[in-house]
């Protein structure tokens, strides 16, 4: 994990994203991180049938080159 953002805004989860991957319909979220550990551990809690994505959008083909050998 490179990347953690959570916003709260009025005592209302508005944005959950790790590595730009974003998480929307959680009922609990656990963040445990050591003085000294170089990585954190994140629990997450979504409920069954909410179709959360948990890899991210794929890239447009427009940006990728062919290279020939």
């Amino acid at each position: 994990m490179q990347d953690l953002r959570i916003e709260y805004r009025e005592g209302k989860l508005i944005e959950l994203s790790i590595d730009g991957i974003s998480f929307s319909s959680l009922t609990a979220i656990s963040l445990h991180h050591q003085v000294g550990e170089t990585l954190p551990t994140v629990t997450l809690t979504i409920p069954i049938g909410t179709r959360e994505r948990l890899v991210p959008n794929p890239q447009p083909r427009d940006n990728l080159r062919i290279i020939e050998k």
